[in-house]
């Protein structure tokens, strides 16, 4: 049952990478176009590279930011990455597992909704 389920994964790829569908994120540096593919979901994302979403939080900006944006179907990017850096400490203030600053982000991003 594996196999095949692992099998039918691949052939998905396959067939999306040949359509150029896999992700719009590209760099030269790092690994995110390898981590954002159609079969990754937002937890897996966020344990994959919490450090580097991090590390863009703290910076305000950078393609971590983006695909995690575009993985929780924020559609401003910029304003997304504002909303990150302002709300770290209550984003990644003790975090146990990683995935837990999804409802961190919600929470942060309903609160700024509320009160603008």
């Amino acid at each position: 049952m594996r196999f095949t389920k692992n099998l039918l994964a691949l052939t998905l790829l396959a067939s999306l990478s040949a359509c150029s569908a896999i992700t719009d994120f590209t760099s030269s540096t790092s690994s995110t176009v390898d981590t954002v593919t159609p079969d990754v979901t937002l937890n897996e994302f966020v344990s994959q590279r919490y450090l580097a979403i991090r590390q863009d939080a703290a910076n305000g900006s950078g393609e971590n930011l983006d695909a995690l944006a575009k993985l929780m179907g924020k559609t401003d990017k910029a304003a997304f990455a504002k909303l990150m850096q302002q709300n770290f400490d209550r984003i990644f203030r003790d975090v146990h597992q990683p995935h837990e600053i999804i409802a961190r982000i919600e929470s942060s991003t309903q609160a700024t909704s509320n009160r603008g």
